[in-house]
């Protein structure tokens, strides 16, 4: 079986060690959210900061894809992007612009930060070995994107796409439906895109049967669902067991 990523969405709870409940729960990694999130940069700085320090990948979802906070999130030390609504490979060409360090991108040069922990290697080898780790997805969530998979899984610098369900069935028209086929069949056609150009895919949701479809059509990243539907399940667990007593 092939090794699954297992993440969750930190959604809007700004504490700073998190990351750290998480990876002993056995995450492999964390997207933050700055799309829907409210966080400020001193929130997600401190969270990116306690990820790396604990070795669990951060992830920042961001809002788009301008130069300003890609440049700032990265010099935080964050561990790849993720941008939604990506329908064009001129997008998601852009997020690589702003994080990747030349010849891949134009990432700015500024090694006496958090992403180096405040101890700078030899700047050529260190931006080789930037470029490697930091990781850029796409996430499809619209009905032009996946018509489009190819061309964006192509551009150099993108490592693969994760896949929004609830926003492409919005687009598709099959909002509220339980297993569309449409859903199912942008799954299979994503997974077998990726499969071809060599590029890492996955999904974010809950929905079982499409975190089943997924992993049969090879997704290997899954993000499920985020800490405060933990908070809920847990918080109502807690509550059943007392008036259980």
């Amino acid at each position: 079986m092939r090794t699954r990523y297992k993440g969750i969405m930190i959604s809007e709870v700004a504490f700073p060690n998190l990351p750290v409940l998480l990876k002993n729960c056995g995450f492999d990694f964390f997207i933050l959210d700055n799309e829907h999130g409210g966080f400020d940069y001193s929130d997600v700085s401190k969270i990116i900061m306690t990820a790396k320090l604990v070795g669990i990948t951060s992830v920042v979802r961001l809002a788009d894809n301008s130069r300003r906070d890609i440049t700032k999130f990265a010099d935080m030390g964050s561990g790849g992007f993720l941008l939604p609504q990506t329908d064009t490979a001129e997008q998601i060409s852009e997020v690589v612009k702003y994080a990747k360090y030349a010849p891949v991108g134009k990432r700015g040069i500024s090694t006496m930060r958090a992403h180096t922990l405040y101890d700078p290697p030899e700047i050529t080898g260190y931006i080789k070995t930037a470029n490697e780790t930091i990781k850029i997805f796409a996430q499809i969530e619209t009905a032009k994107g996946v018509e489009n998979i190819s061309d964006i899984l192509s551009v150099d610098g993108v490592d693969g796409f994760l896949m929004g369900p609830n926003d492409l069935s919005c687009d598709y028209g099959c909002l509220g439906e339980k297993a569309s086929d449409k859903i199912l069949r942008a799954i299979e056609i994503t997974s077998e895109r990726a499969a071809r150009a060599g590029k890492i895919c996955g999904i974010i949701t809950s929905d079982g049967t499409y975190l089943e479809k997924g992993a049969a059509c090879g997704m290997t990243v899954f993000s499920v669902g985020s800490e405060l539907n933990l908070l809920t399940s847990a918080g109502k667990a807690t509550v059943e067991r007392i008036n259980n007593i």
